[in-house]
């Protein structure tokens, strides 16, 4: 952090702030939403350092003893790399991580279902992009067997590979 004041230099940033004397530790995060009646969110907390809303809070630990609770962005801002360290490798951070994933999985399934419904009669009259065929009858299989199989049997990564194939099918100027 840069400052003008000479009795700042080499003084931790949480320090200057006045939330304790360094080093300081982090000690764990938990989440502080505000729920509406709507089912609307929004964080329900506030960064003791920067003083923005936050919705995951980290809680520090200061050589003095003193508890503060700080936004993930404020502990990457400041530098403190062993800090940082200790709050990317905590359970709960990967639990958050995780958390994220899962909705960002969640929305690309919702877009291809959506996709599916939508566009079940274009997809049906498409072939199968591999061109395969019912195993007991024969008849050949359409886009819309295989989005089906593809939605029920990949993993995320396949999913997002399957939305962006479907898209390109039906952007292709043979479908109506």
């Amino acid at each position: 952090m840069k400052t003008e004041n000479p009795s700042n230099v080499g003084k931790h940033a949480f320090e200057v702030a006045g939330l304790g004397i360094a080093p300081f530790r982090f000690v764990g995060a938990s989440e502080n939403v505000i729920t509406y009646p709507d089912g609307t969110q929004k964080a329900g907390g506030s960064c003791d350092y920067c003083g923005t809303g936050i919705r995951t809070e980290c809680h520090v630990k200061s050589a003095d003893g003193k508890t503060f609770k700080l936004g993930c962005n404020c502990i990457e801002k400041v530098g403190d790399t062993g800090l940082l360290k200790a709050y990317k490798t905590s359970p709960e951070y990967r639990a958050h991580q995780n958390k994220l994933k899962r909705e960002r999985d969640a929305l690309v399934v919702a877009e291809i279902k959506t996709t599916i419904v939508i566009c079940h009669k274009q997809l049906a009259a498409l072939p199968h992009p591999m061109g395969f065929s019912d195993r007991a009858t024969g008849a050949a299989l359409t886009a819309l067997d295989w989005a089906n199989w593809m939605l029920n049997n990949c993993g995320a990564s396949g999913r997002k590979a399957v939305l962006k194939r479907i898209n390109t099918m039906l952007s292709e100027p043979s479908v109506s």
